[in-house]
């Protein structure tokens, strides 16, 4: 639980652009998680909210495809193991959370504004930016007040796991043991077989290989063969069909004109004085008349009022920036006021309900007007793009409709005009689909696939519908055919045997009692000083010889299919003394493992008496 909780909080403002920019794919994404639950009941007494599965989904999935590249899907794994996996991110995160807040950790609503205004992805040309932080979280699906929320949570979490973290610290003896154990070494005695060598001395005559097919006729399978027929609806091939409408320059560069207009950006700070700091509403706007009355009469600048007075201190750092609006961002009461005000120019106080303000429009952007030529391309591409998006969309609605009427592949065809194309029979490493490359080969020669029943394939920008048309099932190939195949299989097996056949008198040509067999591929070594990490031999190797007791056989097969058989004949153990520097080179490595170690503690604790009364939490 912790590590997972660790991985997330990497940093506070890194984490909530990393969850803000990970929400769309559970919202828009193939995952239908986001969508099948009604309520999910409470973690040690914290609500599960909808918001908070979809941002688990998220943590999952990311996870997932940080380990199994970005083409990896929930919908790759079973339903069962996909929410449970969920849930639990679920249940960790709450947990957490729960615990933060009993330590107090909980930090205020003032201080996630102040983080919030530092994110990269909010900032405009000019610093934080008002409109581009509201319409990115509302295109989210989010409130500003849950993104805060979200905010909150964050930082209280990131607080929590970074003081746990320091619990965990290195002890000097601890890291002198470690030190010394990856010091010492060994002298290590070995005969090692190269495999493939020793197969290439092999030799095998055809009779040899036509009697080991006849033993083993279904090592000698032929591949499935598939052939299917298909159609292609494909994104840049729709954009060939669009037809342009001969006024369409001349009305799209007018409608142009008229949404430029309407672009027009104010730029505006604010000095605020929050109610709740005085003992009635009427001091609050004393105190700000006061101020308002100063800046009037140039006594002190409205940049030096809101640095010694404003009440917001999300904005106070900044001139009281808030950022740009086009006239919908703000309060009603700020876009009417702005609507009168000249640049550089302050505003009379004005009320809302929980606090009072002054206004100083400080930036006006009008839009850049391009000409009819600049934006002509422009312009034809979007309608382009937009028709050909639509056309394919209208065939592929239409096709589908004649999928599930149980209309053939020709009647498909017939409909939207468009020509059959054949794959002809291949197996499963040449078949490919012509003007649709996101298919895996594996999708058509899956089980599930059945002759004569159209599948309906989605890629980005095309679909597929394809028809398996025609199968041949694997059977045993004529040894003409394989009889390459069959003498290299024959080598492989001889070689397996002269080496089963050598381990006999291993230990005995190790000592010296007898000689190692002289073919190519077998060799007889000695390392001295080999430590637990060398690269003289393959880790795996190592690993077994410094597991094993001094003069003890070790036979171990290298990933690579080598054998090696070894003795280790000595070990040498150095003193404090002798490690000396060494021991700082090990500190990462130790810190890590003790991190590892400190985290089972931290998630047995988290877990006793841990509440979970979760409701609803399967999928339909």
């Amino acid at each position: 639980m912790l590590e997972s909780v660790r991985n997330f909080l990497s940093g506070k403002r890194v984490i909530v652009i990393a969850i803000l920019l990970a929400i769309p794919f559970v919202f828009f994404g193939s995952t239908s998680f986001g969508t099948t639950f009604i309520s999910f009941g409470t973690v040690n007494g914290e609500t599960v909210s909808q918001m908070d599965v979809n941002i688990a989904t998220s943590q999952v999935s990311q996870r997932l495809q940080s380990m199994y590249g970005e083409d990896f899907s929930l919908d790759d794994l079973d339903e069962e193991v996909s929410m449970g996996l969920i849930k639990n991110e679920v249940i960790n995160n709450k947990t957490l959370l729960s615990h933060a807040r009993k330590l107090g950790l909980i930090v205020s609503e003032k201080k996630a504004k102040q983080e919030i205004i530092n994110i990269d992805g909010f900032q405009g040309e000019n610093g934080f930016d008002q409109t581009i932080f509201e319409s990115t979280i509302r295109s989210n699906g989010w409130t500003p007040e849950e993104y805060i929320n979200l905010v909150r949570e964050t930082i209280s979490l990131d607080s929590l796991v970074s003081a746990m973290g320091v619990t965990a610290f290195p002890i000097k003896s601890d890291m002198e043991a470690i030190a010394i154990l990856l010091e010492t070494s060994r002298d290590i005695d070995f005969i090692k077989v190269d495999k493939n060598l020793l197969i290439e001395q092999q030799k095998a005559s055809l009779e040899e290989g036509q009697e080991f097919f006849n033993n083993n006729p279904f090592l000698f399978l032929s591949k499935e063969l598939r052939d299917f027929s298909y159609l292609v609806l494909n994104y840049e091939a729709y954009k060939e069909q669009v037809e342009v409408p001969d006024n369409f320059i001349d009305e799209a560069y007018a409608d142009y004109l008229n949404n430029s207009q309407g672009q027009l950006q104010n730029r505006i700070s604010h000095l605020m004085i929050e109610k709740v700091n005085y003992e009635s509403s009427t001091q609050a706007y004393e105190k700000i008349d006061s101020i308002y009355e100063k800046i009037s009469s140039k006594e002190i600048t409205f940049e030096d009022a809101v640095s010694a007075s404003s009440d917001d201190l999300a904005s106070k750092d900044s001139g009281g920036d808030l950022g740009l609006s086009s006239g919908n961002a703000f309060p009603d009461e700020f876009e009417n006021a702005i609507l009168s005000m000249k640049l550089n120019a302050i505003s009379p106080v004005i009320e809302l309900e929980d606090s009072f303000h002054i206004l100083k429009l400080t930036e006006v952007i009008k839009p850049t007007i391009k000409t009819k030529s600049d934006v002509s391309k422009e312009l034809l591409d979007e309608l382009i793009d937009a028709e050909a998006l639509a056309l394919m969309q209208d065939d592929f609605l239409k096709l589908e409709s004649l999928v599930l009427e149980g209309l053939t592949l020709v009647n498909l065809a017939d409909s939207i005009n468009a020509p059959i194309q054949v794959t002809g029979l291949k197996d499963i490493e040449g078949i490919q689909l012509d003007g649709f490359t996101e298919i895996n080969s594996s999708e058509l020669f899956d089980s599930s696939v059945l002759p004569n029943k159209i599948e309906i394939f989605e890629g980005d920008e095309s679909y597929a519908f394809v028809m398996m048309t025609q199968s041949i099932q694997p059977a045993v190939q004529n040894f003409v055919d394989v009889a390459e195949l069959a003498i290299a299989e024959v080598r492989i097996k001889k070689a397996n045997t002269a080496i089963n056949d050598f381990s006999k008198n291993a230990e005995s040509s190790l000592s010296g009692e007898k000689m190692i067999p002289n073919i190519e591929g077998f060799s007889q070594e000695s390392f001295k000083d080999v430590k637990r990490f060398s690269s003289l031999l393959p880790s795996e190797i190592i690993t077994s010889i410094f597991e094993s007791s001094i003069g003890t056989l070790v036979s171990t097969e290298a990933f690579n299919g080598d054998r090696y058989w070894a003795k280790s004949l000595k070990e040498t153990t150095p003193s404090i003394d002798e490690v000396g520097d060494s021991i700082e080179q090990y500190q990462a490595f130790y810190e890590d493992g003790l991190n590892q170690q400190f985290s089972g503690f931290i998630d047995a604790a988290f877990k006793k008496d841990q509440s979970v009364r979760l409701e609803n939490f399967n999928s339909n």
